[in-house]
């Protein structure tokens, strides 16, 4: 897909691979969600802040009620079927169920996601074109091409010592990245991220 090292990303492949990374990033995020509902307690703070990570939002939790609350539904099915061509992204359920009784804790998850102020956090997937670290640092300086309005844009991070690995790992492999956070992209000026989670693009599944 992409070549270890690759310094630019291909327009063709990101807009062909869009349609699976928000179907993975739907899956991950109900199955989660089904976890949380069909545990023997209610999720704790923690754990539904870790959820915005896998793609829970106060939408997606505002939905599924509307969805399940209706008179004539009452119970929600949802299957996924994948490309034989490539394997399920990893951590992607084949098939999700919600009654009523799950809503009552995906609406806890509503309202606690309603409280923060997790909007201005944004997703991207790119490559990492850009490294830059002195041995005395305690974070390195990455560049993440993506597409930010369809057009090619490089945003500038500064990662902590994990995560740095992670993205030289990922430069030097050929992996596409996902990258989670507050993004500001000026028209005409540097883009740049306040990262809050780095990682391997995981729609891709585990062998890319």
């Amino acid at each position: 897909m992409y070549s270890p090292g690759q310094e630019y990303i291909e327009i063709g492949v990101e807009e062909t691979l869009f349609d699976r990374r928000v179907t993975a990033t739907m899956s991950r995020a109900l199955g989660v969600l089904e976890d949380m509902a069909r545990a023997e307690r209610d999720p704790t703070p923690s754990e539904i802040t870790d959820s915005i990570g896998e793609g829970v939002s106060y939408e997606l939790c505002q939905a599924l009620s509307k969805v399940v609350n209706v008179d004539s539904v009452g119970y929600l099915d949802v299957s996924f079927n994948w490309s034989r061509v490539a394997a399920p992204p990893p951590g992607t359920p084949p098939q999700v169920e919600f009654n009523r009784a799950a809503i009552d804790i995906v609406d806890r998850v509503s309202a606690q996601l309603k409280t923060r102020v997790y909007t201005s956090r944004h997703l991207i997937y790119g490559i990492v074109t850009d490294l830059s670290r002195h041995p005395e640092d305690e974070t390195g300086r990455v560049g993440v091409q993506t597409l930010i309005n369809r057009r090619s844009r490089t945003v500038w991070m500064d990662l902590p010592d994990s995560a740095y690995h992670t993205a030289v790992r990922c430069h030097d492999a050929g992996i596409p990245v996902r990258v989670q956070g507050a993004l500001t992209s000026p028209p005409g000026g540097h883009a740049t991220m306040e990262v809050d989670d780095f990682g391997p693009d995981p729609s891709l599944g585990s062998e890319q």
